[in-house]
């Protein structure tokens, strides 16, 4: 179980850092003029919405974190799958960046990712205590 808490708490540390780092080069780079700017909106409730299903997912896991024995094995893939669902609402803010040119939405989905890995990493605090 050490192991796969180790695992895991790399992978929250390199989703994070790779991340903000992305989010602050793709939005440094200079992007053609926007092609319609009342979309912006759009794609910030976008990366809102999907932002907050991710943390929603994370909030249901520390909920239940702890509460029955896992396998490493199960525990790692049930982590990457809540990871992968926290992105969601980054993904859809550089989709946004991409499609508006507005630099908004990636950081309302880098916000939520970033809060979603931070409740995430208690979790797994939270199980590691109990089952270490």
């Amino acid at each position: 179980m050490e192991q796969a808490k180790r695992t895991l708490n790399l992978i929250i540390i390199s989703f994070a850092i790779a991340g903000i780092v992305g989010a602050i080069v793709l939005t440094s780079v200079e992007i053609s003029e926007p092609p319609n700017p009342d979309l912006t909106d759009g794609a910030v409730r976008a990366a809102a919405a999907f932002g907050a299903v991710g943390l929603l997912v994370a909030l249901v896991w520390v909920a239940r974190s702890g509460e029955r024995n896992v396998t490493p094995n199960r525990l790692l893939m049930g982590f990457v799958v809540r990871v992968a669902i926290a992105e969601l609402g980054l993904l859809m803010g550089l989709l946004g960046l991409f499609s508006t040119g507005s630099t908004t939405a990636v950081y309302v989905g880098l916000v939520f990712f970033l809060v979603s890995l931070a409740l995430l990493a208690v979790g797994l605090r939270r199980i590691s205590e109990e089952f270490a």
